[in-house]
């Protein structure tokens, strides 16, 4: 050991052992706190937070708790007034009151993770005595911890806008009152603002302590943004703008807004901008419609979609026109606007409602040119004929697109009477009936045929059960609701326009669209005939022997149809007819 260098038996006894008293000392505490620390998890016992005792609470049960101490606290009824006078006197912008709240709905919250961390760390310190002491303390007596806490910031901004009325009255900027064209100025007025922060404050401090429901707190005079001058100015305006009625037209008709109209119409905005104050008027879009009423709807016009016109076996597009619609917004500007100028007319602007079916649509279906036609006959002028000219007007002018099916069943929907469909002769299990819509199976075969000539993919179609000799043989269709029914698919990459017309005696459907070559067809010679069958029916009020023919019967047959496309390919349509039986009636069969 070096020169100067005394060594622990070099001390005097004294000072010995008060280093021993001291080691044991630390030591001894280093145990307790560590046996204390072993011992009790979560807070101290006797922990307390606002009077709530959280002792032995960890996790999300001290969580929890300090959530209800929150709500308690929070939850007691507070009311604020401000102090000073309620008024500033005659002729001021509006009088103050009180507001009967709670530091809840003021935004006021509780650090709930923060505080729980503080409560934990009570006994735990990097300080041992510390720690100890907070120890010793908790077991004789109770460790008191203040929450964190605080106003919401977002949560009592808007608790002031909700209760600005009540407790501030706020500046008046001025303005200007309408009635007719007569305009009464509206001078600034000065207000009482509350001092936030002093409201804040106060209100955090009743918030914490039992008891306290009554705050009291300052205002404060605030100048309005604007002077009598600025009023002055914007009565010149207003003036101005009801100085005479606004005349907005239309193609169809003329809008003429009184100036009662637009001054009930008419508000004022206040606008801020570079630092600067100034009052404006603005028309109100709400208030001017509910002013006009349905005056606007006589100007509104509904859009047309585009059509096809014929020309021989041409097609020509008539176009599309766009419709107008009444836009308030766009007319409360217009009228700021044709008000400033010396006529005060202007042409009135609004949106354009597009059609559903425009010139471009159309142009991009490629229609063209006559595609198909065929035409049937029939007799003139009875029922059935009805009905054929029924079912053809709905048709008439329909449009598919490419790649698009089309049932005949699902377009025309039932035969009704309400649908304009009459009573006719029609085929039902072999026999004639009376049915309403009897007969439109002529238009299916007709409209079967512009399909097969067309060179377009059936889809669904279904032959007549008996030949009927006014239809070409193996290229007819039967239709009844709901089947059986005739649909196809426009497999071509143009659009199909549908026209069909009449006569007394006849019956035409024309296919217009846009494909190469015409289609040719092959019929072949009936074959594998069958006899019709004789019924007989018993009808007692013939006499004996008498017979009477109901109905002639038909031979039924098969034959093929083939259509030939311009590519050489070739697609088979094979129809097998019934027989159609003999029916006679005699007094007994």
């Amino acid at each position: 050991m070096g020169p100067g260098v005394r060594s622990y038996t070099d001390l005097p006894r004294a000072t010995r052992l008060t280093v021993l008293f001291v080691v044991a000392l630390f030591a001894l505490s280093a145990v307790v706190l560590l046996i204390f620390r072993v011992a009790r998890s979560g807070a101290l016992p006797g922990t307390t937070v606002v009077g709530v005792d959280v002792g032995g609470m960890d996790g999300e049960e001290l969580r929890r708790a300090l959530r209800e101490v929150q709500e308690a606290r929070g939850g007691d009824e507070l009311e604020v007034s401000p102090s000073g006078d309620d008024a500033l006197g005659a002729g001021s912008a509006g009088t103050q009151g009180s507001v009967t709240t709670s530091g809840t709905d003021m935004g006021y919250r509780i650090d709930v993770v923060s505080t729980a961390g503080n409560v934990l760390e009570r006994g735990r310190q990097g300080n041992p005595f510390a720690a100890l002491a907070d120890h010793l303390v908790s077991t004789f007596g109770t460790i008191t911890e203040e929450p964190i806490d605080s106003f919401d910031e977002e949560e009592f901004r808007s608790w002031l806008e909700r209760n600005d009325g009540e407790l501030s009255t706020q500046p008046f900027p001025g303005g200007v009152e309408f009635e007719g064209s007569n305009v009464t100025p509206r001078y600034p007025e000065a207000g009482l603002v509350l001092d936030e922060s002093e409201l804040e404050s106060k209100a955090l401090g009743a918030t914490r302590a039992p008891g306290e429901d009554t705050i009291t707190v300052a205002t404060e005079e605030a100048e309005p943004p604007t002077t009598d001058a600025d009023v002055d100015e914007l009565v010149e305006s207003a003036e101005d703008l009801v100085s005479g009625p606004v005349t907005l037209t239309r193609p169809n008709g003329i809008l003429t807004i009184s100036p009662g109209e637009i001054g009930a119409a008419t508000r004022v905005v206040v606008i801020e901008e570079d630092n600067d104050t100034r009052l404006d008027l603005r028309v109100g879009a709400t208030a001017l419609q509910r002013s006009l009423g349905d005056r606007v709807a006589q100007l509104e016009t509904e859009p047309q979609d585009a059509t096809f016109q014929l020309s021989g076996s041409s097609v020509n597009v008539v176009p599309s026109v766009e419709g107008f619609e009444f836009a308030p917004r766009t007319s409360a500007r217009q009228v700021l606007k044709v008000a400033s100028r010396r006529n005060r007319t202007g042409k009135l602007k609004g949106n354009t409602v597009e059609a559903d079916f425009t010139t471009k649509d159309a142009k991009a279906l490629k229609i063209t040119e006559q595609v198909s036609s065929f035409t049937t006959l029939h007799s003139c002028c009875e029922p059935r004929v009805t009905n054929i000219h029924v079912i053809a007007d709905m048709v008439d002018g329909v449009v598919i697109e490419p790649g698009e099916s089309f049932s005949l069943n699902d377009f025309v929907g039932p035969r009704t009477t309400a649908n304009g469909f009459v009573g006719a002769p029609a085929i039902s299990d072999g026999e004639f009936v009376e049915e309403v819509g009897g007969g439109i199976s002529q238009f299916a075969t007709t409209f079967f045929n512009a399909i097969y000539f067309g060179g377009y993919d059936f889809l669904e179609y279904q032959a007549h059960s008996y030949y009927i000799s006014r239809y070409p043989m193996g290229r007819e269709a039967t239709i009844s609701s709901p089947a059986p029914d005739l649909a196809f698919l426009n497999d071509s990459d143009a659009g199909i326009y549908v026209d069909t017309s009449y006569t007394d005696t006849s019956i035409t459907v024309t296919f217009y669209g846009n494909v190469n070559g015409e289609i040719e067809s092959a019929t072949g010679a009936p074959y594998n005939f069958t006899r019709p069958k004789r019924e007989c029916r018993t009808n007692p009020d013939l006499k004996k022997g008498e017979e009477v023919v109901v109905q002639t019967g038909y031979e039924g047959f098969d034959i093929e149809v083939t259509r030939i496309f311009p590519s050489g390919d070739e697609e088979e349509f094979f129809t097998r007819y019934q027989n159609g039986p003999t029916i006679v009636e005699r007094r007994k069969c």
